[in-house]
């Protein structure tokens, strides 16, 4: 046991030591990101989504996704333009949180059902909700009513994808601030953060006109910036018409964007179409004149995107909002929480980003180490998260680790064994899985929960007996012991003497059990029950603070062990690892049962039981017959005289030969369904005694 204790603060230091490793790519993509991302979205969605699931990915290209979501997932770009250039994984963090928040928005309140109305009606050639009122801006409205009037597809097609970002604008706007307003604190936080980073990220007015920006994209610039954060880009002091077109606008907006009724923004987008039209005119002119106005208008549409920006695309779906929420928005809360995101920014971004020391630095200065997960006064929590986060993948690489180093002692102890004459030549192979899939959890949930209520219930009826012997207690009847008992002494049985046992004492009892995972194992559902007994079993050990180990064997060129619980596991997954015993070649028993039983010999506890599940006799190559019988017998025999207690239970056809190999130690298993129940009995059985 010390020697347990002794790797568990050797993984604690290396836990630490991981943690001060991991990049952001590998924390960011992370299953243990993922997973807090996702209990995040869960929390906000889970009244009208059913497992709404965070995937996260890393790329680095220029025209990469921000963010998207298809109902059932939502994807997030950890390596998009905003993230990515923050100075502090805290920051990173929020940012991530916010790009979450957006899409979630998104599925709790747009009404997609309507925004394909409104498209399908401009490409139509007709205006929804109703017609703009175009004052002061008749000759432009005029000139649109012309052109869609005879279905012109150019005119048609363009203004569909000029009022598409007008209303991806609004939209967006209208969502996050529903959700700043019913999610305040880290949602909030994130949403507000990304605005203000894509405020700074957006090039100056005059600096856009510089780079040759579609007029239009200009005005779009413009009106996403005023949506967002209520002003501009103009440090140039610009002054020109693009101001004076979005002064036009601002009514429009400011009067639709919280809106609750999206016809309303529709009606807003309207109106701006008509004032915006000589900026649109120019790119219908353009497509016109193009012989494939399809592709053309494929291009501008690429072009907008990368002059535009937008951020995170509105999704493709239908539905109507799921929260139809008729309250009022606050304007001064959003521009409070706005102000709070340029604090947080501005204490993250005059912080240097962590290093790792090494030594000291020359000179007089003995170096400094930046904590780039500090967040700031009112933010602990969300830091917390962070820092938990990061322990959980670092204990994931440092378990790993572990895994292998364990892995490679086993198969070093493994060849230490002397197997005996008759597998002279035999090599034995240790397999363990270091890293368990997703696959074999989910595989183990989903047949667990039957099987851990026989546990809990065998458990219930031996649980005192535990207590008791784990504390002081009077033992006796024992056949030696520091006291006499005169009034046992009429009794012809030796056992005279009685002792205390006191809190501390080292543990009495450790359980091994090797499985045959030969292929005639697949019939009549033998490997199932094996492995149903296997669960129970270790669950019921486990819970109970009983050091168990478990395995399964075949034999194909080599021996094969498949090392499913162990000892001085550490990572807690071997009730996992169970989902991968599989009915597979042939067996070899006598090599595996002694490598098991080695294992069992070196340990401390008073009794030690090793278990083998079997279908029949051993039957591996040139290993069968009354020789193998008699290797097993001895084998048994041997280890009896080291303190190991063995149990045959035969499943199938050969019982009688099988009882004749293990003799006292042999347990009948004619109904299968009573297996998984009799191996927690039998340990409990020792237990009492």
């Amino acid at each position: 046991m010390n020697e347990l204790h002794a790797d568990y603060r050797l993984l604690k230091k290396q836990i630490i030591e991981e943690r001060d490793t991991i990049t952001d790519q590998e924390l960011f993509t992370s299953s243990a990101y993922e997973d807090y991302q996702s209990s995040l979205a869960e929390s906000a969605t889970k009244r009208y989504y059913s497992g709404v699931h965070i995937v996260l990915g890393w790329d680095t290209a220029e025209n990469a996704d921000y963010a998207y979501t298809d109902s059932n997932r939502i994807f997030i770009n950890a390596a998009n333009p905003i993230t990515i250039n923050l100075p502090t994984r805290y920051l990173k963090s929020l940012s991530m949180t916010g790009f979450n928040a957006h899409e979630c928005g998104h599925l709790l309140f747009t009404d997609f059902t309507a925004l394909q109305i409104y498209g399908n009606s401009l490409l139509n050639g007709n205006f929804y909700p109703k017609s703009p009122k175009a004052e002061h801006y008749e000759n432009n409205l005029t000139e649109i009513q012309a052109a869609i009037a005879t279905q012109d597809k150019a005119v048609c097609k363009t203004l569909c994808k000029m009022a598409h970002h007008l209303t991806n604008i609004m939209e967006d706007v209208y969502i996050e601030a529903r959700m700043c307003q019913k999610f305040p604190g880290t949602f909030a936080a994130g949403i507000y953060l990304n605005n203000e980073r894509f405020e700074e990220q957006t090039p100056s007015i005059q600096s856009q006109i510089d780079k040759g920006y579609r007029p239009y994209a200009i005005m779009m610039n413009l009106i996403l910036s005023y949506c967002r954060n209520g002003d501009v880009n103009n440090i140039t002091d610009y002054k020109g018409e693009y101001l004076d077109a979005l002064e036009e606008c601002i009514p429009y907006i400011e009067d639709a964007i919280y809106e609750p009724d999206p016809k309303e923004r529709f009606s807003a987008a309207n109106e701006i179409l008509v004032i915006l039209w000589d900026y649109i005119k120019q790119v219908v002119d353009e497509i016109e004149n193009r012989p494939e106005q399809d592709s053309a208008l494929e291009e501008l549409e690429q072009e907008l995107e990368q002059q535009v920006n937008s951020g995170a695309q509105l999704p493709q779906k239908r539905g109507r909002a799921k929260i139809k929420d008729s309250g009022n928005i606050s304007p001064q809360a959003i521009r409070q929480g706005q102000l709070e995101a340029q604090k947080v920014l501005k204490e993250e971004t005059e912080r240097l980003e962590m290093e790792k020391t090494n030594q000291l630095s020359k000179g007089h200065n003995p170096g400094v180490t930046y904590n780039r997960n500090y967040a700031g006064a009112g933010y602990q929590d969300a830091a917390k998260d962070m820092l938990e986060v990061l322990t959980t993948l670092a204990t994931e690489k440092a378990n790993l680790t572990y895994e292998k180093e364990l892995s490679a002692e086993l198969q070093k102890q493994a060849a230490e064994i002397r197997y005996g004459d008759i597998h002279k030549g035999c090599h034995v192979n240790i397999n363990r899985i270091t890293y368990v899939s997703p696959d074999l959890k989910r595989a183990y949930d989903q047949v667990k929960a039957p099987l851990l209520a026989i546990s809990k219930r065998l458990q219930k009826q031996i649980m005192e007996i535990l207590e008791k012997k784990r504390n002081s207690e009077k033992l006796s009847r024992l056949p030696y012991g520091r006291r006499l008992e005169a009034r046992y002494l009429y009794q012809d049985d030796g056992a005279y003497f009685s002792r205390t046992r006191l809190p501390g004492d080292g543990e009495e009892l450790a359980v091994a059990l090797l499985v045959d995972e030969s292929g005639s194992m697949s019939g009549s559902s033998r490997i199932t029950m094996a492995r149903q007994a296997a669960i129970i079993l270790y669950d019921f050990c486990h819970s109970l603070n009983i050091p168990i180990s478990i395995y399964g064997h075949c034999e194909s060129f080599d021996v094969e062990l498949y090392s499913y619980a162990e000892f001085d596991s550490l990572d807690m997954n071997d009730c996992y690892r169970l989902m991968d015993m599989s009915a597979r070649g042939c067996n070899r028993d006598g090599a595996a049962l002694r490598f098991v039983a080695e294992r069992l010999v070196i340990r401390n506890e008073e009794t030690k039981i090793l278990i083998l599940i079997s279908d029949g006799q051993p039957n591996g190559d040139g290993y069968h017959g009354t020789a193998a019988a008699a290797d097993l017998r001895a084998i048994k025999q041997e280890y009896r005289k080291k303190g190991v207690i063995l149990f045959a239970a035969a499943i199938g056809d050969d019982k009688e030969k099988i009882k004749e190999i293990y003799q006292d130690g042999f347990l009948d298993i004619t109904d299968l369904n009573k297996l998984p129940k009799l191996l927690p009995t039998l340990i409990s059985r020792y237990i009492k005694e």
